[in-house]
């Protein structure tokens, strides 16, 4: 047996080709086969690529999987292009070689719908060519990466893949469903941002020698749009993954159409199930990704930490200790810290670059939904009694240490909800439940968005809770805190159910505890009437942190932090009295201390007075209804003056 020499470049292998194709058109009839001699022009091509030799018509084979009789078809129709002839049904009868002309038929109309444009000429006549990209790289072997809309490559053959935890590995199951299960198939992974689906995907095409395209089903235009992302990815021999928007969309059944000419399709999202009735002809295999197993992965977090030069140890085992961010977050926020270690001349993260990577790490769409706060407050600068102060302390505490206790030391197996910290901040208006909340904000380093519930609460049945639901999932990929504000409007005492909204009420309340209870971060809510919430609610609720009326004490302390060190102020200023004298919030206090501000600042002296300050309370309490006489300044009567008053 005589061994087939190899081409040593492409052009023999188009050269030959050539002549394959004449001889083809010669009709020539005996022992001469132009299947056959097909055949010996692709195995001198194979030969040619073990010796190194790389050939563009095997590289599209390869990557659109055709079968050897779509091989002979595209080699068919290159011939006819190179050598400037119309391909049409005729022209292909010259090269197939069978009895059964349907599948010669199914072959020129149904070859590979990507490969090929069909053009209609004169008198029905219909001719076929190879779509522009594909034929300039098989005839000049010439590859250009075009940047596509709406696509990026995810993952590069070749290249280091991150490690993927146990958690959360699918990859392998995919692949053994595609080997074994026959026909057409439609791949669907879900689960929550972060988890790992792309990297499962990437892992798969890895496991085919593939690169993985990323592509986004809202940036999808038409069925176009859908054929350029084929042809890139055909060329740049990758699989192209689609990554579904959060609820399904009303074109969902046109898109697939767009795409009902490939074999397999490949789909991530965060559905639970793929639409059952969108899917044709397919075979469905769902594959579903677990976020609270791979939250709880500690191998899985613990390689991606030690992945980063760290300035300390205790500062990665804080981070580790501290956050139970997806895998994708996590990764995320040590970039990002990264950056700014960089930026700061240092190759090691220091605690501080993570502390400002959590808080700008973003990755959600809770802005959507709530406003948020910048905690720009110091426990130092809160001004409550000492018990409500060792709560908070408390608080914080137990927020930083939760993730040893739940997972490293076994309480999440005994915990049939969420692990995170819900309270309630109790007290009349301008206590500092809000300046309570930027605190804790500030002390853990987390964001704060505060949720006004009267914005949420809904007239029509179940969009309350729709609401609430899309904040809860977008504050689940977040570092946090949800503040509720003003929640005697849904978190008031359950009515008894006399009227059919009474019932409705009370479910808005109960889906809100659940939501609560199954949610693993820090949520508060703020209320004015804690008489109002019943005792099957506050059982729900970790920790209650009452906020009193300040006292005289108190209220001295306030005026005296609240006085920037730059503002010029008279000897004259009595903060004892004004403690003394009036019993109000610490918003008040702020609020009379500015009002006199802007009164000094248009004086002539612009110096800060005692009777300025007396103008700024008498103005603050007169906003509430309540008008002081000149009795209520006591001995600074005189200050004031009468005629004011």
């Amino acid at each position: 047996m005589v061994e087939i020499e190899g081409y040593e470049e492409y052009r023999e292998f188009l050269e030959a080709l050539i002549r394959w194709g004449d001889t083809a058109m010669q009709e020539i009839s005996g022992k001469w086969s132009v299947q056959n001699a097909f055949l010996q022009v692709e195995e001198r091509a194979k030969k040619g690529v073990e010796n190194g030799v790389f050939s563009p018509f095997l590289y599209i084979s390869l990557s659109a999987g055709l079968a050897q009789e779509k091989k002979l078809f595209l080699a068919a129709v290159l011939y006819s292009e190179i050598s400037a002839k119309r391909f049409t049904f005729s022209f292909w009868k010259k090269f197939w070689e069978s009895r059964d002309r349907d599948i010669g038929k199914r072959l020129f109309y149904h070859a590979h719908q990507v490969l090929f444009e069909y053009e209609e000429r004169g008198e029905g006549e219909i001719c076929v060519r190879i779509v522009p990209q594909i034929f300039l790289f098989l005839r000049d072997g010439v590859l250009m990466e075009r940047a596509v809309p709406g696509m990026y490559w995810y993952y590069r053959y070749g290249s280091e893949l991150s490690f993927l935890g146990i958690s959360a590995r699918k990859y392998d199951q995919m692949r053994q469903c595609m080997r074994q299960i026959q026909g057409r198939k439609l791949l669907y992974l879900h689960g929550v941002w972060g988890s790992g689906r792309k990297l499962n995907y990437a892992y798969l095409a890895e496991s085919l020698g593939k690169n993985l395209a990323v592509v986004s089903y809202e940036a999808l235009e038409c069925a176009q749009h859908w054929r350029e992302i084929q042809i890139e990815c055909i060329l740049q021999h990758g699989i192209p993954v689609v990554e579904l928007p959060k609820e399904e969309p009303a074109n969902l059944a046109a898109v697939l159409g767009w795409m009902d000419r490939e074999e397999n399709l490949f789909f991530l999202g965060e559905w639970e199930e793929f639409p059952p009735y969108r899917i044709k002809e397919r075979q469905y295999l769902s594959f579903a990704i677990d976020a609270q197993a791979v939250q709880s992965d500690r191998e899985w977090a613990g390689r991606l930490v030690r992945a980063y030069p760290w300035e300390q140890e205790e500062d990665r085992m804080n981070f580790l200790g501290r956050y139970a961010f997806l895998p994708g977050k996590m990764e995320h926020v040590l970039e990002l810290a990264k950056t700014y270690a960089l930026c700061e001349g240092k190759s090691e993260i220091s605690a501080q670059n993570i502390k400002q990577a959590v808080l700008n790490s973003g990755g959600h769409s809770l802005q959507k939904y709530a406003k948020k706060v910048e905690g720009i407050y110091t426990m130092e600068e809160l001004i409550l009694p000492l018990q409500q102060k060792e709560k908070l302390f408390h608080i914080v505490k137990r927020v930083k240490n939760k993730k040893r206790v739940y997972e490293d030391w076994g309480f999440a197996k005994k915990s049939a909800y969420g692990n995170g910290v819900s309270m309630v901040f109790a007290g009349p208006p301008g206590t500092g439940k809000t300046m309570a909340a930027q605190v804790m904000a500030a002390e853990l380093g987390m964001e704060l968005y505060r949720v006004e519930l009267p914005a949420v609460v809904d007239k029509y049945i179940g969009e309350t809770e729709k609401k609430l639901n899309r904040i809860f999932e977008e504050a689940e990929k977040s570092a946090a805190i949800l503040f509720f504000d003003e929640a005697d409007v849904l978190f008031s005492k359950r009515t008894e159910i006399k009227e059919s909204n009474d019932k409705y009420n009370n479910m808005e309340i109960a889906f809100l505890l659940q939501k609560m209870e199954e949610f693993d971060g820090v949520s508060i809510l703020a209320t004015n009437y804690l008489q109002n919430f019943d005792e099957a609610f506050r059982r729900r609720i970790h920790d209650i942190v009452d906020f009193p009326m300040p006292d005289e004490c108190s209220r001295e302390k306030m005026w005296r932090s609240m006085i920037p060190d730059r503002l010029p102020m008279a000897d004259d200023i009595d903060f004892v009295f004004l403690a003394r004298q009036f019993a109000v919030t610490g918003s008040v206090i702020k609020s009379a201390l500015l009002y006199a501000s802007f009164l000094a600042a248009e004086a002539l002296e612009q110096v800060l007075t005692m009777r300025m300050l007396l103008q700024g309370i008498a103005h603050e309490l007169e906003k509430s209804g309540k008008k002081l006489r000149i009795e209520d300044f006591g001995e600074y009567r005189d200050v004031v003056g009468r005629d004011e008053f």
